[in-house]
Formats: structure tokens, sequence, C-alpha cells
């Protein structure tokens, strides 16, 4: 990977539906049998956490081949304050193009942007094999507890939309 064969800009609306064919093509069947970011991505645009400014698309040839977004959150603390976070992903890649240092990038320009903004802190769901290169830690250790997306998101319908695929179980997937 060179970097001057990839840019990275904001999404644009009218890319929407090829994003979200993107991140449903880079997580299927990697988490569990189907997959559901492409869904959770769709919803989380809508919402008025959504962080438009920090929303970007990966670009080589012309082609979409990677994204993150993030949403403006809060951590409720014990002691009843709240702490201003983002919440960051799903970031997807084409799988043709994983492991070779496009994530990375995009997540370091992402970060990079986000610190701009005066944002301090960032939490996600992941890979923290991945992550961890890029200096996050389990929030565990600072005393964060995470509570996941709700269960009655319909990513059956959703998926529906899109060109079907094999769910498949697989060695290493975390979610049946």
């Amino acid at each position: 990977m060179n970097s001057n064969d990839y840019a990275i800009r904001l999404e644009r609306k009218d890319e929407y539906r090829e994003v979200e064919n993107l991140v449903r093509e880079s997580f299927w069947n990697v988490y569990r049998p189907r997959c559901s970011e492409h869904y959770v991505i769709h919803v989380l645009r809508e919402d008025p956490a959504f962080v438009k400014e920090l929303d970007f698309v990966m670009e080589k040839n012309g082609k979409l081949i990677g994204q993150n977004i993030f949403m403006k959150t809060i951590i409720e603390v014990d002691d009843g304050r709240t702490i201003n976070v983002l919440t960051m992903g799903p970031i997807g890649i084409a799988p043709e193009l994983k492991r070779q240092g496009y994530g990375k990038a995009i997540l370091d320009y992402s970060l990079e942007k986000a610190t701009d903004m005066g944002f301090g802190a960032v939490l996600f769901e992941g890979n923290f094999g991945f992550y961890g290169h890029s200096g996050f830690d389990y929030a565990s250790k600072f005393g964060i507890r995470y509570h996941d997306l709700p269960e009655d998101a319909d990513v059956e319908e959703f998926d529906k939309n899109f060109r079907p695929k094999e769910k498949l179980k697989l060695p290493g997937q975390i979610f049946e």
C-alpha cells in the first residue's frame, strides 16, 4: 500500500447504498453467520448523534474501498456525571484489500480528524488485535461498561434489499 494510491474524504449521500454494500461484504460471516454492520450504518446515519463531519470513505482508482463513521455519545459515570465521547464504527475495508494497511490508514486519519474537532476519547466494539495498534485499550481498564445495540433491530428484513449471500458458521465467529 502506498499513501498515494488512495484518498480519504467525506461520504456523500448518493453513496450510502454503495457503502452499505461495502460494509456488508467486509463483515459477511466474520463475527457470525451473516452480518449486521451494514444495517447498523443505515440506521445510525439518521440518528441525531451521527457526526457527518467524521463520516469518511476511502477511495482507490475511483472505487470505494473503505469507510468509518462516528457517533456522539456519553459515558454515564456512577457518581451521576456524564462525559462526552465518540463511538466509532463500524469501520470496513473491501475484503480483497484487508491486511494491507488500508484499515489502519483510515482509522488513523479518522482519529486525527476527531481530535482536531476537540474529541478526547473514542469508544468502539471490535477486534482488539487490530485497534490496539492505534493506541486503544480495553474499556474495562478505565471502568467503562458497554451496553450493546438493541436486539430488536430488523437486520434480516433490511438484508433482503441486497444480493443474496450464504450464511456460514465459521471457526472464530463470536456470535451465533
